[in-house]
Parts: structure tokens; sequence; C-alpha cells
């Protein structure tokens, strides 16, 4: 059997550690059930993740993560 091991991420701001090691910031968003719309931009540890890597960036553990959306306005 295979065992996967928790790990804590701190998505904004709040430290949780229900996550499994090895997930992809899609999945993170999958499990939070949060649509990755053209406004939202996400940063990990700071650094601003592009779109296209949502799919195959890996987070790890005591990893920070914002959820920034983005609006106009005037």
């Amino acid at each position: 059997m295979l065992y996967n091991k928790s790990m804590f991420l701190k998505v904004d701001g709040t430290l949780s550690n229900e996550y499994q090691e090895g997930i992809t910031i899609q999945d993170l968003l999958d499990m939070k059930d949060i649509e990755a719309v053209p406004w939202l931009v996400i940063s990990v540890n700071g650094v601003f993740i592009k779109r296209d890597l949502f799919k195959s960036h890996i987070l790890n553990d005591k990893d920070e993560i914002e959820l920034i959306y983005v609006r106009g306005g005037g």
C-alpha cells in the first residue's frame, strides 16, 4: 500500500497539514474548489507562478501560497 505523507502549507495566511506530499498548484485549486479564472494570480513563497505551470509545479512542505485576484477599476 502506498502511503502519502502529509505536509504543511500556508494558503492565504492559514497554515494546515491537510495536504499530501506531491500535490501541484492545480491539485490545491481542485481540493479547494477554486476555478483558475484568468484574473487569479498565484504566488508561492513570494514568486509568481505562470498559469501554464499550475499542473506541473509541485508544492513543498511549508510553502506559502497566496491566491490573488487581480481586478481593474477606476
